[in-house]
């Protein structure tokens, strides 16, 4: 008998609704059972969407009616444009499970957190959490629909303040996002919608402009597509978007989106104006200075959680969200871990990754590490360039839970990479003593920062740790 996963023992999800069975409602279930959502999904859409979803194996059960096909579910997800996300709230919400954590997909947060304050009252923190994937393709419909299309990409989280996040529904749901692959990054509606506005909204106008001028000059010429640049299909491909998935995004975020294009305006203007002048060269100079920081990264790190994973106040899971080289080792198990699994896991995603590696650690994850480097092949060995070790779990201590003592003996003998243990003096899990005593027997450069508690989840992005990170990724 297979063991259980994650999300058939301790996630509180047995049914998934999904109303909008697209490319990114569709692609959201494949991620799910994916990472081992293994309870129903029904998907809610036109009979003949839902008909090809469950002719691909994405939806276990169809039904088009909205308010039929959530009965029963404990998360609802709203994956339409956003005025029919907006308008499902008012529909769905009264009718829901009282204990269903409703969430959507939508592209503009601001009107739509609005709505579900309208529906909820008091309750919205409990009963909603918006979201939004930054993920897509330029054709729409479950037929594109595909889990590798959210994998490693950013999905933004914007929370009702005050929304506890780490407990509850709320904290499930976002487990179930991490073990798909994605990152999580949490924002306010006002940021998220500022920053959308000018990282994807302006540039899907930007497409669909620059190919409305060609159809313009050129009209359907068909040679234009066989002599265009690399740089010409990139700009226009987003211009196969359809105006449906659009058209609510531009009515409920028209003041981003008009500031934007003012700003791009002038810009273009100032382009022209100057095309036989020393300022031409100012404006490509300038331009660089925002491609600079795309260069390639000093070092890959990989962040590796320890029991029970990290949740978005972590900063594990801060660090991975700002930076697009850190990469979270994804375990099969994070509430009942099993030592070999988490060592293949290692091992997975150190095969994938690009050298030089260096490790961000945690907790149990640490133990799994040095597990890990006692018998790791040395292909993959070569690979590693350091490790940061924060408040490596005592796995010998007195009163462990049953569920982590499988990781015991903690491995003695030098790890074969440079690395720096982290304690903290008021530490549950690790006394300072067994903290240095972990660093003399691993070779480990040792760090006193003080009372941290289990340096986790409330030290924000953790300075003190980044400059430490950084020490390993330049060898000094």
């Amino acid at each position: 008998m297979l063991p259980l996963t994650l999300f058939d023992r301790a996630m509180s999800f047995k049914q998934i609704t999904i109303i909008g069975t697209g490319l990114i409602g569709g692609s959201f279930a494949l991620a799910a059972r994916e990472a081992g959502f293994s309870g129903r999904i029904i998907g809610c859409d036109r009979r003949a969407v839902l008909d090809r979803a469950l002719a691909m194996g994405v939806i276990d059960d169809a039904i088009e009616d909205p308010a039929a096909s959530v009965q029963g579910s404990d998360l609802i997800l709203l994956a339409t444009p956003v005025g029919a996300i907006i308008d499902l709230i008012e529909r769905i919400g009264p009718i829901a499970a009282p204990d269903a954590l409703i969430t959507d997909v939508g592209s503009t947060k601001r009107e739509i957190l609005d709505r579900a304050y309208s529906v909820f009252g008091d309750q919205v923190s409990r009963r909603f959490l918006a979201g939004h994937p930054m993920a897509g393709k330029e054709h729409s419909g479950i037929e594109h629909a595909e889990a590798a299309m959210l994998r490693n990409k950013a999905w933004f989280v914007v929370p009702r303040v005050p929304q506890d996040l780490e407990q509850g529904k709320n904290k499930d749901f976002l487990d179930l996002l991490q073990q798909a692959g994605l990152r999580i990054v949490v924002v306010s509606a006002e940021r998220h919608d500022r920053i959308c506005g000018w990282i994807s909204h302006l540039p899907q106008m930007v497409s669909t402009a620059m190919a409305g001028v060609l159809l313009d000059e050129f009209g359907g010429d068909p040679e234009l597509h066989n002599l265009g640049s690399r740089g010409l299909f990139e700009t226009t491909r987003t211009a196969a978007s359809p105006y449906s998935m659009w058209r609510d995004v531009a009515l409920t975020n028209t003041v981003n989106l008009e500031r934007a294009l003012s700003a791009l305006e002038q810009r273009l203007a100032h382009i022209r104006e100057n095309l036989r002048s020393p300022a031409l060269r100012e404006a490509f100079e300038y331009a660089n200075r925002f491609a600079a920081p795309r260069t390639e990264p000093a070092a890959s790190v990989l962040v590796l959680p320890g029991w029970q994973n990290s949740g978005p106040q972590h900063w594990q899971t801060i660090w991975e969200q700002a930076e697009p080289a850190f990469r979270r080792v994804q375990q099969k198990e994070w509430n009942t871990p099993r030592l070999a699994d988490w060592i293949e896991g290692i091992s997975t995603e150190v095969a994938r990754a690009q050298e030089p590696i260096v490790f961000a650690a945690h907790s149990l994850g640490c133990i799994a590490l040095a597990h890990w480097a006692k018998g790791a092949p040395p292909e993959l060995l070569t690979k590693i360039k350091g490790a940061l070790l924060a408040a490596p779990a005592d796995a010998e201590r007195p009163g462990l839970a049953e569920e982590i003592k499988n990781f015991a003996p903690v491995p003695r003998g030098r790890l074969p990479f440079p690395s720096i243990v982290v304690a903290s003096s008021d530490d549950p899990y690790l006394s300072m003593e067994r903290g240095r005593e972990f660093a003399h027997q691993w070779g480990s450069r040792f760090e006193d920062i003080g009372a941290a508690g289990h340096i986790s989840a409330g030290l924000g992005d953790w300075p003190e740790g980044k400059r430490l990170l950084r020490n390993l990724i330049e060898g000094s």
